[in-house]
């Protein structure tokens, strides 16, 4: 096996898709610095499944993707293809190349193909284990592994002899068994634990349930006796309450009587009490006016003497009032006279300060004017100095300009003769590049019709697939439901022949001779059910036959007739009840009026089952007959009384025999299937047999359909899947089409962008260089303008100093003169401000005091009108109060004059009251008795709604609908569901369980024994109600579904015990497969690690020409887990230990390790990156020469920048970088012939995609 190939497309610095064909033997990549060698190495690492950015000298995933350059873009993913060939002895594959590919986009998502297809990077890591190939094996030494593999610990040695030995299979297969191990360990240790806590719960459960088991029998017992007690008391009290009505109702007329008279005179007596209330109204208002003119009068006293104390104070106030005046006044006339002598003293103070205002003005004027020929005289100055700077700047800027633009123009020659080249060599790049991007164009228009062609071709399949997925799913509901309807039809039919099995519907005695209990009396096989030698032909007669035979049907057809007096016998000894059965009888002969048509002999509707049977069919139903209405027979055999006959029975259930009997109505229906005869039983197993037999070959027909059906999917599916991956492929080939013409069209676009940019810089360095010729000579005149325009202005700056200085000493001195001025004219100031403050405050005292004299006055008026209007207020007030004295006098007479007339009519009040009296005690009496008896009824009735309530709520039952005799018949019956459960049965502690004695399986009760329950004694049943209600409270809390919980928990506890017993089986396989793998790896890695050990010797004196080397086991007791320790020497030194060794004598080392394992297990392939950088010339030869020795096992690719490793390759590839970023190579091929390298033919080196 070799590796055939490398693609990349976007790895790295392969920005373009490169395709590099290699050759079995040495193939060396040499190149410069930076050029991409390198990751020539890292594609292969990578594509193998190097998960490790850092390893890849990255910091993350995506940075193995083009980042672009200066001129290219970013690309958006990165893939890179391995192929091997002759690879089916080593990897264990049917074909003889084998490619895998990894691809990786920006966001992250990394996938892996193999052949193609997609697969996942276990699948890539399984294919090449063992075979010396992988991201960490031996077949890898790059750059810094030497040393990492040299000075790495003993344990992280071990890969290298794991690999060669071929460990690594089983090491992963042990770690995955070990895995499954500890999984079964913890499952086992958990099913262990549920065990427990299951047998616990089992424990616990059983208890609970053999105590639900009891109080399901009591609450049975409890529930039927107790509906049955308050039925019995519901009955009895409706009797009561009926007649307890009949005596309610004649009490009740008599009360109405009463009530009507007393209402009567109640009416009188009431038109009385009204005229007497109005005239105790007027008595109230009468009071009411009185006391209102009394309130008037007092209020009026108070006013008089309110109005007289506020008069008072108010004349006080008044004359304070006026003192105040008569102050503020005075204070007004010395504020007058002290304003007149402040006023002239003012006036002389402004007139001193306006004289020296004046001298402070002239003062100001003249050191102003001083001031401003000094600022004059300066800004002149100073505009000179400006003009001269900036003079000089000027001229040193021309100066600068003309030696810049001299450079200029010599720079812009040499810049005109190289871009005019680029721009010849521009133009001729773009027209190939215009070449292959209307080449590509035509790819991609094939490529997008193969694709649009595939796509459709896929949908065509996958619609085909819905509509067969569709139809499937239909088919397998119909399917289902058929299935369910035979499932149905089976149980039916089960549960039909299980009661034919059972014998259901024979009565005991029946059951034991059918199953051949009497075999001392009669041999077995000697009696048959009479149903299983009679069939009926015509089901829709089999009610009336089964009417017909009645008992009959029941009945046991004896061989012979000596049978019968033994049978009989037994059957009265063991008590089993009676029997019918059928012995053989002569032939009777009947004579006498023929049967109508419409009356039909019911021999015709059946038939025997053997030949041997005819006479007995015969005579069991000789003399009976069927007709559709009992009406008509009965009128025809009244015409026809010579009509012999034994039975005649009607469809609808009638029957009339011999002696004039007509059994007629309807018997109440049983449940389905229990109460059915064996003759319509046996009817209704054939119909349901028929019935299931068509439906059986229905539910065959349609799984026939599913399955053809099924076929045609998987067809589909894989026309589909084969549709999908065309399309894939399409679609694959669409996009490297679209991603080479949109690099070729981008490519196209940066040259023409280069050539408009070229010439367009090419014009603007022709246009540059005339100007420059222009600003060159402007330059030169400008300096020598501004040289003589220096000269001027440096003069005028010595005069301008000058005349600064006579300006600044005149304006020094005028301005010392007007400081003094300025002193005096504020000291003026300040005094004349003194005087005019106190003019201000003196004025604004002289208003206060004025405006307090007018609020004084105001206020001296305002109380004169008060007190005048306080004392007329205080006469009409004294006034009002005498005029109510005489107003009140009246009222109180006509008060008087009321309560008189008001007494009378209580007087007649009284009288009339106690006449009423006497009625009203014989109402009372009457309908107290009322009341009694509705209280009693009440009762009763109360009574009956608690019953009722209470056995709604007890036992969810309307009592109306109960008959307490029936119940009393069940509550010696067992209860439902407490059959079965033996084991629990066992547990119950002796005597508190009901008597399983009584307690029996109860039928339907005949008249006989509801009329025997008639004469039950109650005490004792309702002790035993109570009782049992004790009894059930005394149980405490019961879980009433312990008993099926504790049936699931212990099917539970067995599956549990299965699984633990799996899983212990599970674990013994495991450990014993682990114990495989670890002998078979301890055989294949101590035989390996011997055999490299003995080749490390051997090749580490051949590369050192002499030393001595070794390999030791650390902590050996464990081999599969010891760890390697090298132990190396070169000539003539006596290390002791290999950290001591130079790089050369390193590299040599590693070397020599490398090709001892190599010897044990050459690797189809190892890649050798720099790993001569630190050899001499001789050691060089010596790695060389022992590389060319081994190409006889492995292919070699080596990269390197030693020229005696590049003789001795077979290819040579060279890594450049024409554009920036961007690893191009080239390939030479050896000629050992002519001994001389040539260049490679097309094709048989690399391809680039453009």
């Amino acid at each position: 096996m070799y590796l055939k190939e490398i693609v990349a497309n976007g790895f790295k610095s392969f920005a373009d898709r490169t395709r590099i064909e290699l050759r079995p033997g040495v193939t060396a990549v040499v190149g410069p610095n930076g050029c991409g060698k390198s990751n020539i190495v890292d594609a292969i690492r990578w594509v193998l499944g190097e998960q490790s950015a850092k390893s890849l000298r990255g910091t993350s995933m995506q940075d193995v993707i083009f980042s672009g350059t200066d001129r290219r873009k970013p690309l958006p993913q990165c893939e890179v293809e391995l192929i091997f060939a002759d690879c089916e002895k080593e990897l264990g594959t049917a074909f003889a190349e084998v490619s895998v590919m990894r691809r990786i986009y920006r966001e992250g998502t990394s996938d892996y193909f193999l052949n193609g297809k997609p697969a996942r990077l276990k699948d890539i890591q399984r294919l090449f284990m063992d075979t010396g190939i992988g991201r960490m094996s031996y077949s890898f030494m790059v750059q810094g592994q030497i040393d990492q593999i040299l000075s790495a610990n003993p344990a992280e040695r071990r890969y290298l002899f794991e690999e060669a030995a071929g460990i690594t299979r089983y090491k992963s297969q042990r770690k995955e068994a070990l895995n499954k191990l500890a999984g079964v360990d913890t499952n086992l240790a958990r099913v262990t634990d549920v065990i427990g806590e299951v047998g616990r719960q089992i424990a616990t459960l059983r208890r609970q349930a053999a105590k639900a088991l009891r109080y399901r029998r009591l609450r049975h017992r409890f529930t039927h006796l107790d509906l049955a007690w308050q039925s019995k008391q519901f009955l009895d009290r409706k009797t009561q309450i009926e007649r307890l009505d009949l005596d309610a109702t004649a009490c009740r007329t008599e009360v109405a009587t009463l009530s009507n008279d007393l209402r009567a005179r109640e009416a009188a007596l009431a038109s009385t009490r009204s005229l007497r209330l109005q005239l105790s109204e007027r008595v109230q208002q009468s009071q009411q006016a009185l006391f209102d003119l009394r309130t008037t009068r007092e209020n009026a006293e108070a006013a008089a003497r309110t109005a007289d104390l506020r008069a008072d104070d108010l004349s006080a106030r008044l004359l304070e009032v006026r003192r105040e005046a008569a102050e503020a006044e005075q204070a007004i006339i010395e504020f007058n006279t002290r304003l007149q002598g402040t006023s002239d003293v003012k006036s002389a103070a402004a007139g001193d300060v306006t004289a020296a205002d004046v001298t402070f003005r002239e003062k100001t004027a003249e050191v102003d004017q001083s001031l401003r020929q000094l600022l004059d005289a300066e800004n002149r100055l100073r505009r000179a100095r400006q003009d001269i700077l900036i003079a000089e700047g000027e001229m040193t800027r021309a100066r600068a300009d003309v030696t810049n633009l001299e450079v200029d123009l010599r720079g812009y020659q040499q810049r005109h003769v190289d871009l005019s080249a680029s721009l010849t060599q521009a133009k001729a790049e773009r027209d190939g590049l215009e070449r292959r991007a209307q080449e590509s164009a035509a790819v991609v228009t094939t490529r997008h019709a193969e694709s649009q062609t595939a796509r459709a071709n896929e949908q065509a399949g996958a619609d085909k697939a819905r509509a067969l997925l569709g139809d499937f799913r239909a088919l397998q509901q119909t399917i289902s439901e058929q299935d369910r309807q035979v499932a149905k039809l089976s149980a039916q039919l089960g549960l039909l022949e299980q009661m034919q099995a059972r014998l259901e519907g024979f009565s005991d005695a029946a059951k034991a001779v059918l199953r051949g209990e009497f075999a001392e009396s009669m041999p077995a096989g000697k009696a048959a059910a009479l149903a299983d030698l009679v069939t009926v032909t015509d089901a829709s007669i089999t009610g009336p036959l089964e009417s017909i035979l009645g008992a009959a049907s029941e009945a046991v057809a004896l061989e012979s007739a000596e049978f019968l007096p033994g049978i009989v016998a037994k059957l009265g000894e063991r008590q089993l009840g009676r029997a019918v059965f059928q012995v053989e009888a002569p032939p009777a002969s009947r004579s006498g009026a023929t049967a109508p048509a419409w009356l039909r002999a019911a021999s015709t509707a059946v038939a025997p089952k053997a030949p041997a049977h005819a006479r007995l069919v015969a005579n069991l139903f000789d003399g009976c007959y069927v007709c559709d209405s009992l009406g008509d027979f009965l009128g025809w055999w009244r015409a026809n009384p010579g009509f012999e006959f034994f039975l005649v029975a009607t469809t609808e259930g009638d029957l009339v025999d011999r002696r004039g009997l007509v059994f007629a109505g309807r018997p109440r229906k049983a449940a389905s299937g229990a109460g059915s005869s064996v003759f319509s039983r046996e009817s209704e197993i054939r119909t349901v047999r028929a019935k299931l037999e068509s439906e059986n070959d229905k539910l065959t027909t349609l799984n026939e359909q599913a399955l053809g059906l099924q076929a045609s999917i998987d067809a589909n599916e894989v026309e589909v899947t084969n549709l999908r991956a065309a399309t894939q492929l399409a679609a694959q080939e669409l996009s490297v089409s679209q991603a080479d013409e949109r690099s070729t069209r981008s490519t196209l676009v940066t040259a023409d962008e280069r050539i408009s940019r070229e010439q367009r810089q090419l014009n603007e360095i022709e246009a540059s260089k005339t100007e420059a010729l222009l600003r060159r000579n402007r330059a030169q005149e400008t300096l020598t303008t501004k040289d003589t325009q220096v000269a001027t202005l440096r003069q005028a700056i010595t005069d301008g100093e000058k005349e600064v200085e006579v300006s600044r000493a005149e304006a020094e001195l005028r301005r010392n003169s007007l400081g003094d001025v300025r002193l005096t004219l504020a000291e003026q100031r300040q005094r004349l401000e003194l005087v005019g403050r106190e003019v201000s405050d003196l004025e604004s005292r002289r208003s206060e005091a004025s405006h307090r004299l007018a609020a004084r006055r105001q206020e001296a008026q305002s109380n004169e009108r008060l007190i005048a209007d306080l004392k007329e207020q205080s006469v009409t007030a004294r006034e009002t109060s005498v005029r109510l004295a005489a107003e009140i006098e009246l009222a109180a007479d006509a008060l008087a004059t009321l309560r008189d007339e008001l007494a009378q009519k209580d007087g007649l009040l009284e009288s009339e009251d106690k006449v009423l009296t006497v009625d009203r005690d014989r109402l009372r009496e009457m309908d107290a008795r009322l009341k009694s008896l509705e209280v009693t009824l009440a009762e009763q009735t109360s009574q009956c709604s608690f019953i009722v309530e209470k056995v709604q709520a007890d036992h969810q039952l309307d009592v109306v609908t109960v008959d307490w005799r029936t119940q009393l018949w069940l509550s010696e019956g067992e209860p439902e569901g407490a059959a079965g459960f033996g084991d629990l049965e066992e547990s119950e502690e002796e005597g508190s369980r009901p008597s399983r004695a009584t307690i029996v399986r109860r039928g339907e009760p005949t008249e006989e024994d509801l009329a025997a329950l008639t004469m039950t004694d109650w005490p004792p049943l309702v002790r035993e109600i109570a009782e049992l209600r004790e009894r059930m409270a005394g149980m405490g809390s019961i879980n009433l579904v312990a008993v099926e919980e504790y049936s699931s928990l212990r099917d539970r506890h067995d599956f549990l015990t299965k699984q633990s017993d799996d899983l212990w089986k599970a674990k013994e396989e495991l450990t014993k497969a682990i114990d495989e793998l670890n002998q078979t790896s301890l055989k294949l890695f101590t035989d390996t690690f011997e055999q490299v050990r003995k080749n490390f010797k051997f090749t580490f004196e051949r590369l050192f020409v002499g030393g001595s080397a070794d390999l030791t086991m650390v902590q050996a007791e464990d081999p599969l887990e010891s760890g390697i320790e090298i132990i190396a020497q070169p000539p003539g030194t006596k290390l002791r230990g290999i950290s001591l060794l130079s790089g050369g004598q390193r590299t040599m080392t590693a070397v020599a390790l490398l090709f001892a394992i190599y010897m044990v297990k050459p690797s189809p392939l190892c890649v050798l990156d720099e790993l001569d950088a630190p050899l001499d010339d001789a050691n060089v030869g010596r790695f060389t020469d022992i590389i060319r020795e081994f190409t006889r096992f492995s292919q070699f690719v080596v990269i390197t920048h030693n020229k005696r490793t590049v003789s001795a390759a077979d290819s040579i590839f060279g890594a450049t970088m024409q554009e920036k970023g961007v690893t191009r190579l080239f390939s030479m091929r050896f000629n050992k012939d002519r001994d001389e390298a040539e260049p490679t033919s097309p094709g048989s080196g690399f391809t680039m995609a453009r």
